[in-house]
């Protein structure tokens, strides 16, 4: 019999279609939770609800599904699209999803069954339990995410290798747990459908896994255009559109606390009406770059042809000259010429490398490369896959300013300072003396800079001719063995003309005087002249001689016949080479007169560091200056613009706290985002959390910047390619690359598949990070290595420098700013533990005895020595970094002194970059 209140559910819909279940609740006087089990339950078939969770009366009999199924927009027929959906295959391998086991012997397992939904951070943090989830989590340094699951597969398994079999815990549907501003939210903008669980109820090949996962989301309305959905109506909707899974239990999240017997008894596999907390290594960003890459699978090849992603795969050679700066930059942390060469370089080309082992100063070329692009008028987005390396730059730029200006989207707590940037910015003002201020100070950087190209003119001059010197003083010492000492020392102040004067007049006398030279006539007539011709050659021969002499060269006696002609020859090709010679002489005794008469270069350096020094300290007052200038340069509708996105920017983050978003807010902070972005013209972003941050348009940004791209995977670069005209790469091809599940041959299996092993082999998910394939597409001019190595002692860089990077390093690092233990003993030092190695359950591999030996050496360290300067403590495997900090913590006088020695105990790859 239908009750009353599905009558009035009927009659509401009847009078007003298309209403969410929380305006039914609103105007019928009930709960939501209520309305959803009444739509879902005894009224299907009579409802039907499309995308955006709005319900209506059905039109006639009941829809085999209650939710549209509209086609998916095909993928274009272009080289771009072939690449996409080959790396959405990749993403399939690659992405285990989340499981974990349904109890464990070794201690509590890594979930906690939740009796409700939380609706607050009180809700999340109030048990016991979830504090020591919390804890434990905490010891992981960042490996592993805390997510909310709702509802809950139990899986049966059967391990390969061992006899062991049991029960896993797999959440269907995950949201991340965010902690910002001290409080714990769960984050609604991001679920995630955990590919572990669906997997396993799809019987289509691993690759086309991402074609089922795309169907769904649509159905679940998961399209990122309606705001954040609620837990409880997306979870009764899957059970709806997926009837047909092994569904133990009807999903209703307002009896989660029904159940009698814990979780972890349960015995048979399948979905259950379940909610827990667990701790995962699961990202729910990877969900967004999936997103994005089946949005640009489906763009024409004409939408990104004049973008940085187009340029790559049309894979033209782009050209490597250099444009003019429209602003000479300003170098608020001073570089050297290969940072100066890198930064211009970014600023001006399609596509820049640049590349230098750790030390080298990349972040100091990435900090004046953003101010130099947002000082010329470009808009940047700066990227990278490390959340640390993102936060180190963002730190040191805006601390160079009075606002910052370099802004960071991601979490909850970025947001809220991109809001507060914003308000700074609107209310900003600007005083004329400050506008007179920075035209003085401008003046004054163009002089500088003017005084610098001179000195360093003036350098490469003098350089230019030391150089010359050197080569001439080559050529010198071979006259110096030809002419002797005495000539060598005073031939060029001989009268070079006149002896060369002398040398043509023998030479034409020598000439007419030899019977060869004769043409046919001449020799016919020859006995006629020949006494006459030998007696003019005698006497040019008496009156050249002394000049001959002059240059060690003694004639021979005047000839009587034909034969003695060559002798004269023989003394006139003595005397040219001898010439020759000192012309060199005085070539070199020039040069080297004009070197020693140039200014040492010892003091045109000087002059040069202490302009650079000025050259800095004033870009630090000019960039101080400029940005106070920006918001009196905004105009009225631009203001305005700014103002309203603040405000839904505060919804946003109020939405982020447990509050709700509608559709319509959403849009409209979406599309402005794309009306202001152009105002703010720096953005920093990690590379899988750009979507619904960024606007997603073609070349809305003049540079994208990546840095740490040796750890970048190239799939989740392409999108922020797509938003770029222009990129620059920086990263060190030594140092470790990124890691990824998929195996060599599925790799090549899927370039195959997607028709790409001809044309993009380089393109390979697997074997090329995103560094790799950017050297593939500049020429080696558009390559800039820094060479100048200022962190380590030469005694640890230089093992690198002669294994890695061809001997090509400049040890620059102050040794008077280094902190050693004891200067008198070995930068490095062996110490042999004899140990032996566990593999717990949970994998990794841990040695205790050398965990002690570590915690010892510490101890003696920063208790026993007093050392003062930061502590890292490096190991291969996860398992042994856990259990030395775990230590740690265990001594709290140990952990009490290291807290102001930065001290961390972590991986290989959390230590790079």
């Amino acid at each position: 019999m239908t009750n009353s209140l599905e009558i009035r559910i009927l009659e509401a819909l009847q009078t007003k279609p298309e209403q969410k279940a929380d305006e039914l609740a609103r105007a019928l006087g009930s709960s939501r939770t209520e309305i959803n089990k009444l739509l879902y339950g005894p009224l299907k078939g009579r409802v039907c609800q499309d995308s955006a969770y709005r319900w209506s009366i059905a039109a006639s009999a009941p829809p085999t599904d209650p939710v549209s199924d509209e086609p998916e927009e095909p993928f274009a027929n272009t080289d771009l699209a072939r690449l996409c959906r080959y790396y959405l295959a990749c993403l399939g391998y690659d992405d285990t999803g989340v499981s974990t086991f349904l109890s464990s012997k070794y201690g509590d397992p890594d979930y906690l069954e939740v009796t409700s939904i939380p609706r607050s951070p009180e809700d999340l943090a109030k048990s016991d339990a979830f504090r020591r989830l919390l804890g434990h989590k905490r010891t992981q340094r960042g490996r592993y995410g805390l997510y909310f699951g709702y509802p809950t597969n139990i899986a049966f398994l059967q391990a390969r290798r061992s006899s062991w079999q049991g029960y896993m815990v797999e959440p269907i549907l995950l949201f991340p747990i965010r902690q910002g501003s001290g409080r714990l939210t769960i984050d609604l903008n991001f679920l995630t459908i955990n590919q572990k669980a669906f997997r396993a109820f799809t019987n289509v090949e691993r690759e086309l896994l991402m074609n089922e996962l795309v169907q769904l989301e649509q159905e679940l309305g998961l399209n990122g255009e309606g705001g954040p959905v609620e837990i409880d109506e997306v979870a009764m909707r899957l059970q709806a559109v997926r009837h047909e899974w092994p569904w133990k239990e009807d999903i209703d999240p307002s009896i989660l606390d029904d159940h009698r017997s814990p979780m972890s008894e349960i015995n048979e596999p399948g979905i259950y009406n379940r909610a827990v907390i667990l701790m995962a290594e699961k990202s729910p960003f990877t969900q967004g770059l999936e997103r994005e890459l089946r949005d640009l699978a489906r763009q024409p090849a004409e939408g990104y042809a004049y973008t940085a992603l187009g340029r790559w795969i049309e894979g033209g050679e782009t050209s490597s000259a250099v444009a003019p700066l429209s602003e000479p930059l300003i170098e608020v942390l001073p570089m050297n010429s290969e940072q100066r060469e890198a930064v211009s370089a970014a600023l001006t080309r399609p596509v820049t490398i640049i590349t230098g082992p750790p030390g080298t100063g990349k972040s100091q070329v990435v900090t004046n490369l953003l101010l130099n692009a947002a000082w010329s008028g470009k808009r940047v987005l700066f990227a990278s896959k490390n959340n640390k390396a993102v936060d180190v730059v963002e730190a040191r730029v805006n601390a160079l300013g009075p606002r910052p200006i370099l802004l960071r989207v991601g979490a909850q707590a970025y947001q809220v300072r991109l809001a507060e940037y914003v308000l700074a910015l609107l209310s900003s003002t600007t005083t004329t003396a400050e506008r007179e201020e920075f035209a003085d100070a401008k003046g004054a950087h163009e002089r500088l800079l003017a005084d610098y190209t001179r000195l360093s003119d003036e350098a490469q001059r003098f350089i230019d001719l030391r150089n010359h010197v050197d080569r001439r003083e080559q050529f010198a010492e071979e006259a110096r063995q030809r002419l002797g000492a005495d000539l060598f020392a005073h031939g060029p102040g001989l009268e070079i003309p006149a002896i060369q004067e002398a040398v043509q007049s023998l030479a034409v006398a020598t000439k007419h005087a030899d019977r060869e030279q004769a043409g046919f006539f001449g020799k016919l007539l020859w006995p006629f002249f020949r006494s006459a011709r030998f007696d003019t050659l005698a006497l040019v021969m008496d009156n050249v001689s002394a000049a001959f002499e002059a240059i060690n060269v003694e004639l021979p006696p005047p000839p009587t016949e034909d034969s003695q002609v060559r002798w004269v020859w023989a003394s006139l090709s003595t005397v040219a080479k001898n010439l020759e010679a000192l012309g060199t002489t005085l070539s070199y005794r020039t040069a080297l007169k004009e070197l020693q008469n140039a200014r040492p270069l010892e003091e045109i350096a000087s002059e040069e560091s202490a302009v650079l020094e000025r050259i800095a300290r004033n870009s630090e007052m000019l960039w101080k200056l400029w940005l106070r200038l920006q918001p009196s340069m905004l105009s009225a509708a631009e203001r305005k613009k700014l103002g309203k996105y603040t405000s839904l920017l505060k919804m946003v983050i109020g939405a982020g706290d447990g509050g709700q978003l509608s559709a319509q807010v959403y849009k409209k902070y979406s599309a402005i985002l794309r009306d202001i972005s152009h105002l703010l013209p720096c953005w920093a972003v990690t590379s899988l959390s750009a979507r619904g941050r960024i606007p997603f348009e073609p070349g809305g940004f003049d540079l994208v910047v990546f840095d740490e791209a040796s750890q970048c995977d190239i799939a989740s670069a392409l999108p922020l390619l797509y938003r770029a005209k222009s990129a620059v790469i920086i990263g060190d091809s030594k140092q470790l690359s990124h890691i990824s599940a998929l195996q060599r041959g599925q790799d090549q299996a899927f370039l195959e598949r997607y028709e790409l092993m001809e044309d993009f082999p380089h393109w390979s998910y697997k074997s090329q990070s995103l560094f790799d394939l950017g050297t593939t597409q500049v020429s080696s001019d558009d390559v800039v290595s820094l060479v100048d190595h200022h962190r380590s002692h030469a005694d640890i860089i230089n093992f690198s420098d002669k294994e890695f990077y061809q001997e090509r390093l400049r040890v620059a690092t102050k040794y008077d700013n280094l902190r050693s233990p004891n200067r008198r003993e070995p930068g490095v030092r062996w110490v042999d533990v004899k140990g032996q190695v566990a593999r717990p359950a949970n994998g990794g591999a841990v040695n205790s005895a050398e965990a002690r030996a570590v915690m010892a050496t510490l101890r003696d360290l920063v208790l026993t020595k007093d050392y003062q300067g930061s502590v890292g403590v490096v190991t291969p495997f996860r398992g042994q970094a856990n259990a030395i900090t775990e230590a740690v913590n265990r001594d709290n006088t140990l952990v009490t002194a290291l807290l102001q020695h930065d001290f961390l105990a972590d991986t290989v790859h959390k230590f790079q970059g």
